[in-house]
């Protein structure tokens, strides 16, 4: 009998490991990917030099119940995590330590480049787009989008593409991919997105999931969430009804905790989220200068006004909530204090701070607006517009953005070089990366390793010094 029982805890023994074994495991790799197409673009090109001439940005291996990423940007980091028991690691190799962290960490995500806006990672959405379909990497994928929970704001929703039939993948800020029913192959928004370039099933490996042997263990990660709002202002959170007040930099509250939410100010004004989920507009001594009334508000630059929805449409208000714009537009973004973009179906117009259009709805894409003029993209190409619509430029541009001194930063032929509004080439096309003009002058450089300053007629000034 005892050697019956010892028979049988050896054949378990070899079951358990047998059926360890051959779980399945993926390799995945990412690169940097534009949001829109999901290709290379020039937008990129510099970032992807910089992550090392067009190698992986991260490798993931992903099983049932574990995750390793490997972050290849500006030096190699790993997170590992044990998706069962909940624990996971962020091993130092430069070090050789581990320390503990949470499996994912994100807790604000920045929904603007101006302004330090910011916004809970738990407030977004998931949205499944089930009739669109997409091959990445060689694998069948579906569609989800992301947005702040009640809105349609472009500038903040991410666009996932996830394969169902792979485990699923999540870590640090990407924490809101928990929601993803498989693993992402592509995440973008309005800015670079990274895409699986290569997914692999490979032969299992328990010690990729393993903290090395030798390494020993570090200081945990902090994991207080930052509170600040602006520069003097911060958020508290009363610990019995768990909502939001704001306080000085001395501790005084300048309002009761009453808000589910409160983001960080836009330069004198901070959108709030009270109980009954309504927005409203608070100014830098916490008085309510718009009430929470509206169903969504919308802040994105200083001195802009403010988007507010009503009944499923867009409309403007002012800083005081004068409406200078019924709601009657599908959708309206700020992305300046000088013009806002409105949509209308599919299609896009621009109109001023107070709502007077000055391009009708009907372009696909509107990149920017500037001098009565309209960067806009069509046929996978840029044009440069007046208010009729008419292209100004006769040759395709792959990238176009204002430069300032009324010219254009444009890319063509793997090159950048400078036009002015009109077509003519004002810098040659011999750049490898280059900036907008200030004070006359502009940062270039031919080739990615001396850098100089040039003035708007190409003209060498002097050598940049770090």
């Amino acid at each position: 009998m005892k050697q019956f029982l010892i028979c049988l805890s050896l054949i378990f023994s070899l079951f358990i490991e047998k059926g360890f074994t051959q779980q399945k495991l993926y390799k995945i790799s990412y690169q940097f990917a534009d949001p829109e197409t999901g290709t290379d673009t020039s937008a990129s090109e510099f970032i992807k030099i910089l992550a090392g001439n067009g190698d992986a940005l991260m490798h993931a291996f992903i099983s049932k119940d574990q995750m390793r990423i490997e972050n290849l940007l500006f030096g190699k980091s790993v997170q590992i995590s044990n998706i069962s028991k909940g624990t996971s690691y962020l091993l130092d190799e430069t070090n050789k330590t581990y320390s503990p962290t949470d499996l994912a960490s994100g807790q604000l995500i920045e929904t603007s480049n101006e302004g330090d806006n910011y916004a809970y990672s738990s407030d977004f959405e998931i949205s499944l787009v089930p009739n669109e379909k997409k091959t990445i990497a060689g694998i069948a994928c579906q569609k989800a989008l992301f947005n702040i929970a009640g809105s349609k704001d472009k500038q903040t929703e991410i666009t996932v593409w996830y394969a169902a039939q792979l485990p699923k993948l999540y870590w640090g800020t990407y924490d809101y991919l928990e929601k993803v029913p498989g693993a992402a192959l592509y995440v973008g928004s309005a800015g670079l997105g990274i895409e699986a370039n290569k997914v692999e099933e490979i032969n299992f490996d328990q010690s990729l999931f393993e903290i090395p042997e030798g390494y020993e263990e570090g200081e945990a990660e902090a994991t207080v969430a930052d509170s600040t709002l602006n520069d003097y202002l911060s958020w508290y959170q009363d610990p019995s009804t768990e909502y939001f007040g704001v306080q000085d930099s001395l501790g005084n509250k300048l309002t009761p905790a009453k808000y589910t939410a409160i983001y960080s100010f836009i330069g004198d004004y901070a959108i709030v989220n009270d109980a009954a989920q309504m927005f409203g507009l608070i100014n830098l001594h916490g008085k309510e200068v718009i009430p929470c009334q509206y169903e969504s508000l919308s802040l994105e630059t200083e001195g802009g006004p403010v988007v507010y929805m009503k009944d499923l449409k867009y409309g403007l208000l002012d800083t005081n909530g004068k409406i200078l714009l019924q709601a009657k537009y599908d959708f309206i973004s700020v992305p300046s204090s000088e013009y806002a973009l409105f949509t209308e179906g599919e299609h896009i117009g621009v109109m001023d701070k107070k709502g007077t259009v000055l391009l009708p709805a009907k372009y696909e894409t509107i990149a920017d607006f500037k001098d009565n003029l309209a960067l806009i993209i069509a046929n996978q190409s840029y044009q440069l517009i007046n208010k009729t619509g008419i292209n100004l430029l006769k040759s395709e541009y792959e990238f176009l953005s204002f430069a300032g001194e009324k010219l254009l930063l444009a890319f063509k032929d793997d090159k950048y070089g400078y036009i002015d509004y009109n077509g003519n080439i004002v810098v040659p096309f011999k750049l490898q990366n280059a900036q907008a003009f200030e004070n006359g002058l502009a940062l270039v450089t031919e080739d990615l390793e001396n850098f100089y300053y040039i003035d708007t007629k190409g003209k060498f000034i002097k050598k940049y010094e770090e």
